[in-house]
């Protein structure tokens, strides 16, 4: 099948690693031109090798003004701007009543005000776009409510509720919607896994067992499994789905 994403230009934020970087290889790999953002300009380059990205651009998206300057200059460098796949940082792990204001205001910091900034800047130029398509990536977290993740589930959730209001605003030049990601192996989830399995004096292997236990598929996803769903978002193919949620995490969550 024929996705029609030969000659797109796609920035994919936080793509030099994990589910990103996954995504931007999968753009690639689609005929895409894309470019792919990382704080650090060692890992940025091994990004752009990897993936065959076409653009690297460098910064920390959770300092105001970042996420504007990755979307400006991916513009430029690319010619132009099709797709935006908002992926962005996490938040520290436990519940509400285990962090504090400075917790909440880097979690909003990494997760919601970076994605609001990319988008305002974004939208006018994929509007443009005959095919414009903007996805973000979420968590479980906004589907189902969890100790260990409280905060991503206050910021992640609004992302969700701004992404739902843009498909409206934006259609119908620009198709959005939302992935919630289920446990993928990568480095983020063995950090997660690690930092628990510190705080509960126990093995990680102990963590990485009840996270398999949980998801009725009986195994831990892979990064380019979840990049194939955002793919065909980013399609031609996707030409009448917007303003939905779709998870992909195994049938973990069980709820329709």
């Amino acid at each position: 099948m024929d996705l029609g994403l030969g000659g797109r230009r796609a920035l994919v934020l936080a793509s030099s690693s994990g589910l990103g970087a996954a995504v931007a290889a999968g753009l690639v790999a689609e005929g895409a031109a894309v470019a792919v953002t990382s704080r650090d300009a060692e890992r940025l380059a091994q990004a752009q090798r990897a993936t065959g990205a076409t653009v690297g651009v460098l910064g920390d998206l959770t300092e105001p003004g970042t996420a504007e300057r990755f979307v400006h200059e991916a513009h430029a460098g690319l010619g132009g701007l099709d797709i935006l796949v908002v992926n962005t940082g996490g938040g520290s792990p436990g519940g509400i009543l285990d962090n504090d204001a400075a917790d909440d205001r880097r979690a909003y910091g990494s997760m919601l005000a970076p994605a609001l900034e990319a988008v305002r800047t974004a939208a006018p130029l994929l509007r443009r776009s005959d095919q414009g398509r903007l996805v973000f990536l979420t968590a479980r977290s906004v589907a189902e409510a969890s100790t260990d993740l409280a905060l991503s589930s206050v910021f992640r959730s609004g992302v969700a509720a701004a992404a739902r209001s843009l498909a409206l605003d934006l259609a119908p030049e620009v198709l959005v919607n939302v992935i919630v990601t289920g446990q993928f192996d990568t480095a983020a989830l063995e950090r997660f896994e690690a930092a628990r399995a510190a705080r509960e004096d126990r093995p990680p292997t102990e963590v990485r067992a009840e996270h398999i236990a949980q998801i009725p598929l009986g195994r831990i996803g892979e990064a380019r499994e979840l990049a194939d769903v955002v793919v065909f978002l980013c399609s031609a193919r996707a030409s009448f789905v917007t303003g939905t949620a779709l998870r992909v995490d195994g049938g973990a969550i069980k709820a329709f």
